[in-house]
């Protein structure tokens, strides 16, 4: 089977520049071909969507791990989420602030009997297996804080379908930007990333409004039925938007067939498979 590889650096409310644009598929381009590496080789998909997050996390481009967006108590909050949909397994991590690769420590989790942990319990678990910790902030982001305001677009996510047919989802986000401190965003549940062996669904924008919709879960519900993804994603966002909801999502199929959609301006993705690099 035809390995594919989604990747999407989150929807936003503003119009980009033409520059800004260029760049950000720049880098989307970049992660894209480095984490392919790993379904052409035949790994997995659960290892390709974790390794693109974590250079998406990497990236201060993105509001996820380094550079993501500070909530009002001044403190950045950071949340993630994994999923394997041949085991239909999950594992997640809320509002750690410390972890470098809030990713690495959801897929950790996804094999312990307590699957999601919160803050200090998340990091205790990351120091305890030893994963890297580093400062989220930046320079950048401090002085868009002291001058109120949030930048960058959203969440980060990938999803992939690897040469044994295996799909998998992954999902990280920094909030939203001076919320009310502890804010719980969709990116750590199962409405903003979700994988079955029918789908695999990362979805970005408004989180209470994603949760709302239970948008990931939704959609791979509706192909699980066998539904035809096209109109899957259609439905769920059609009911989505009659709530005033702000959504993107990259959604993948068993059959290699994905869709990168959005009710925003703009929605950043990239996607590499049989048609070889398709960008937005």
């Amino acid at each position: 089977m035809q390995p594919v590889l989604v990747i999407h650096g989150g929807a936003g409310r503003r119009k980009v520049s033409g520059d800004e644009l260029a760049d950000l598929r720049e880098s989307l381009r970049v992660i894209l071909e480095s984490s392919y590496k790993i379904l052409k080789r035949g790994g997995s998909a659960l290892a390709a969507v974790t390794e693109a997050v974590r250079l998406l996390e990497d990236d201060p481009r993105y509001n996820a791990g380094l550079g993501s967006k500070i909530q009002s108590d001044g403190h950045i909050r950071m949340s993630a989420s994994v999923m394997d949909g041949e085991r239909r397994r999950f594992g997640g991590c809320v509002n750690v602030e410390r972890v470098k690769n809030p990713v690495l420590l959801a897929k950790a989790l996804m094999n312990q009997e307590d699957r999601v942990l919160s803050g200090l319990g998340g990091e205790r678990y990351a120091k305890q297996i030893g994963l890297p910790f580093a400062s989220p902030f930046t320079a950048k982001q401090r002085e868009l804080f002291r001058k109120k305001m949030t930048g960058k677009s959203g969440t980060v996510g990938a999803v992939a379908l690897d040469v044994k047919g295996r799909l998998a989802a992954a999902t990280s986000t920094g909030g939203r930007g001076f919320e009310f401190p502890y804010r719980v965003s969709d990116s750590p549940t199962v409405a903003g990333n979700f994988a079955t062996k029918r789908g695999a669904v990362s979805a970005t924008g408004t989180g209470e409004e994603i949760v709302e919709s239970a948008t990931a879960a939704a959609i791979c519900s509706l192909l699980d039925a066998g539904w035809d993804l096209n109109k899957a994603v259609n439905r769920v966002l059609k009911n989505a938007r009659a709530q005033g909801g702000n959504f993107g999502v990259i959604a993948l199929d068993h059959k290699g067939r994905f869709v990168a959609r959005t009710n925003t301006p703009f929605l950043t993705w990239g996607a590499m498979g049989a048609d070889g690099l398709e960008m937005m």
